[in-house]
């Protein structure tokens, strides 16, 4: 690889603390699995700014692409200065999960649900909480149909569970 930033270069993750290293490292952990395609969405450096805004904990591109590395991630082609990985993203075990899963991609009103709750990055994506999604629709005026589709898509997740619709 060559780079004449230092900022780039991936042994910037060594000097990270343990702390942030830790964070880092659980972050990628929690979000990325590997696969055969190439993630295209977000280089290391669009990556690095959603783990600050997660963690809200700075880090170089260097340091995020040595934590890639360390987590077994190799560029796709590590001469780019912002590397793109072979991973995908790892679908949450949640409401958001098993809807984006099954619908993201149907030419539906459950498929736009699943479309529009990938996009919101405010989502709750773990949640299991109908209540808690439900008030974040609503606080992101959510339109009727999206509502709609959301309760729709409720009593299927439900059943899914076996769960009875109670409490």
């Amino acid at each position: 690889m060559k780079t004449n930033n230092t900022e780039d270069h991936p042994g910037c993750y060594d000097n990270l603390s343990l702390e942030e290293k830790r964070a880092l490292d659980n972050w990628i952990c929690s979000k990325f699995q590997k696969a055969k395609r190439i993630y295209r969405r977000r280089s290391s450096y669009g990556l690095k700014h959603d783990f600050e805004r997660d963690s809200g904990i700075y880090v170089y591109n260097g340091a995020f692409k040595g934590a890639m590395l360390a987590a077994g991630f190799a560029p796709a082609d590590e001469t780019e200065q912002n590397w793109h990985f072979r991973v995908k993203e790892k679908v949450p075990d949640s409401f958001y999960g098993w809807c984006v899963q099954r619908y993201k991609h149907r030419n539906s009103a459950l498929g736009d649900l699943a479309r529009d709750m990938e996009m919101m990055p405010s989502f709750p994506k773990l949640s299991t909480d109908k209540d808690e999604i439900l008030e974040h629709l609503w606080q992101s005026n959510a339109c009727n149909g999206a509502i709609r589709a959301f309760e729709r898509a409720w009593k299927q997740y439900e059943r899914f569970n076996g769960r009875d619709g109670q409490g």
